[in-house]
C-alpha cells in the first residue's frame, strides 16, 4: 500500500515537472519570438531610412557631377546623410546579431561575411565627406568644383549609391510587389526580410572595399 502510494506521488510529480518545463519553454519560446519581432520592427525602419537617404544622395551626386561643383550645403547634407546611413548600417548589423542569438541555426537566415568593419564603405565616404567639407570651410569657398580626386569619388560615390538603389527597386518589386504600409512592415519583419537587404547592401559595398579616398585631418568643431 505505502508502495503504492509512493508510485502515485511520484507519477504526479513527474507529471508536474512535465507541465511547468512545458509551460515554462511556451513562455521562453513566446519571449524570444517578440524579441525577435522588435528587432525586425527595429530594423524595418533602418532599412527604410538607409533607402530613402541612399536615393537623395544619388539625386544630388548626379546633379554635382553634370554642374561640375557642388555647393557647401549640399556637401554638408550629403555628409549628414552618409553619417546616419554608417549609424543605421551598424545597428542593423547589431540587430543581426542579437538575431542570430535567439533564433535556431536550421530555422534562421545568416549572411556569411567576415569583413563588416572593413566593409563600412559609408563610414570611409562620411570621412571623406568630413575633410572636404572642412578643407572648403577653411578655404572659405561657397562650392567645391569637381575635378580629378574629388570627380572621380563623386563617380565612385554616384555609382555605389546607384547599385544600391538597384539592389532595393529589384528586392523590393520581386518580394514586396504592391505591398504598402503595415502590410509591408509586416512582411519585412516576418520573412526576416531586412536580413536580406542588409546582405545585398554588404555585397555592394564589398565590390568597393578597396577605394582610396582623399581624408585630410578634419577640425569636428567646424561641422555642427
Amino acid at each position: 500500500m505505502i508502495k503504492r502510494i509512493k508510485d502515485v506521488d511520484y507519477l504526479v510529480i513527474t507529471a508536474v515537472i512535465l507541465i511547468v518545463s512545458v509551460i515554462v519553454n511556451i513562455y521562453m519560446l513566446f519571449t524570444i519570438n517578440n524579441y525577435k519581432y522588435k528587432i525586425g520592427q527595429q530594423s524595418y525602419i533602418k532599412i527604410e531610412d538607409v533607402k530613402q537617404k541612399n536615393e537623395t544622395n544619388m539625386d544630388i551626386l548626379l546633379k554635382s557631377i553634370e554642374g561640375g561643383s557642388i555647393k557647401n550645403e549640399e556637401l554638408l547634407k550629403l555628409y549628414k546623410n552618409y553619417d546616419a546611413i554608417s549609424s543605421d548600417i551598424i545597428e542593423l548589423w547589431q540587430q543581426y546579431g542579437s538575431y542570430t542569438q535567439n533564433a535556431v541555426p536550421m530555422f534562421s537566415k545568416s549572411i556569411k561575411t567576415d569583413k563588416v568593419i572593413e566593409n563600412d564603405i559609408h563610414g570611409k565616404i562620411k570621412e571623406y565627406m568630413l575633410s572636404t567639407l572642412n578643407r572648403e570651410m577653411r578655404n572659405e569657398k561657397s562650392k567645391l568644383k569637381l575635378e580629378n580626386e574629388d570627380l572621380q569619388s563623386f563617380k565612385d560615390m554616384y555609382e555605389i549609391s546607384s547599385r544600391i538603389d538597384e539592389y532595393f527597386d529589384k528586392f523590393y518589386e520581386e518580394k514586396l510587389n504592391g505591398v504598402t504600409g503595415e502590410e509591408k512592415e509586416k512582411k519585412v519583419v516576418e520573412e526576416h526580410y531586412w536580413i536580406d537587404m542588409l546582405e545585398g547592401i554588404y555585397n555592394v559595398s564589398d565590390d568597393y572595399v578597396n577605394l582610396q579616398w582623399k581624408i585630410e585631418a578634419a577640425d569636428i568643431d567646424l561641422i555642427k
